[in-house]
């Protein structure tokens, strides 16, 4: 059983997990070099807010 993947999804998302992870890796080593740690807390709102989404977006899929 996999756990790390939906039930019956058709693996899209993991062919464009790696490409996503490589842009957003750039794109912080980019933003940090700009604007540095000023905008570390609008940051990491930012990205709890996206995990929530995500996981409540995961959370339907499975149930439904």
């Amino acid at each position: 059983m996999n756990h790390f993947r939906p039930a019956g999804s058709s693996g899209r998302l993991r062919f464009i997990a790696l490409p996503l992870i490589i842009l957003g890796l750039g794109m912080h080593l980019w933003l940090g070099s700009m604007i540095g740690l000023a905008a570390a807390g609008f940051g990491l709102a930012a990205h709890l807010m996206v995990a929530g989404v995500g996981d409540r977006w995961i959370r339907r899929r499975r149930s439904g």
